[in-house]
């Protein structure tokens, strides 16, 4: 009854909504020619899609870079990966209490004088891998956008950017990155960490992942690499879209 008065209930504000709609059908007209939505592959923690290695350091960061830029198809893509600083590891707010989160970029793009592109990345996400390639699905899709004037210029671009690493299949790594908090604590103190990276929610990042997969036609194994309060979303979000079968219908048309 209340649904038929005040009209359905959006997964999303209904702003942020016609917002992802909207970008999905930029992408889809820009780059569908290239980049299938219903052939793109559902990018894993895998050994098929990241191949173990022995090298370390930036060696290692170097390995993971050249399998995204593979999965996004732009392995031959000339680009410099160098590493950052090390960041400051956080605040001291009283003598055994720490407070840390980030406080620098995960990574940086941007294209030199002389037309290089070069891409950084923080080396602590050596340790995170997850968020390492989060990070660098992030920056080369802003290599993937950066032809496009308009899209680079809107005021919404670092969120269109996070919504392409879904689009070209990277979805679950940008999802289960976007956010983490920690406690940690010993017998010398204790503190508390959180860490983001992108710009989407995480109910925004389920929902990118939702449109993704429904789009594509398959799940796959999804659901079984995701942190369980983003499948959780997920899930709803599925179930949403599939409720109101209307709200794809343009994209299906497009893709």
């Amino acid at each position: 009854m209340l649904s038929t008065l005040f009209g359905a209930r959006s997964f999303l504000d209904r702003d942020i909504e016609a917002w992802h709609f909207d970008v999905w059908a930029t992408l889809i007209e820009r780059y569908g020619d290239n980049v299938a939505v219903a052939d793109t592959a559902l990018a894993l923690p895998t050994r098929q899609y990241f191949p173990p290695t022995d090298a370390t350091g930036h060696a290692k960061a170097e390995h993971v870079f050249d399998c995204v830029k593979t999965i996004m198809g732009v392995a031959d893509w000339p680009c410099r990966l160098e590493p950052q600083g090390h960041r400051r590891t956080g605040q001291q707010v009283s003598e055994f209490v720490h407070i840390s989160g980030d406080e620098a970029p995960n990574g940086t793009f941007r294209v030199e004088p002389s037309g290089d592109v070069v891409i950084s990345y923080a080396p602590e996400l050596l340790d995170d891998p997850t968020g390492l390639v989060a990070t660098f699905a992030h920056e080369l899709a802003h290599y993937l956008l950066a032809s496009e004037a308009d899209l680079v210029e809107d005021e919404t671009h670092e969120l269109m950017t996070d919504l392409t690493v879904a689009f070209v299949g990277l979805g679950v790594f940008g999802a289960n990155s976007c956010f983490s908090f920690e406690q940690h604590g010993d017998a010398f103190g204790q503190g508390w960490r959180s860490r983001s990276s992108g710009y989407l929610s995480p109910r925004s990042w389920a929902f990118a992942l939702a449109v993704f997969c429904e789009l594509r036609g398959d799940e796959g194994e999804v659901g079984k690499y995701l942190k369980p309060e983003i499948e959780g979303l997920r899930r709803q979000a599925v179930k949403y879209l599939r409720r109101n079968p209307t709200l794809l219908q343009g994209l299906r048309a497009a893709a």
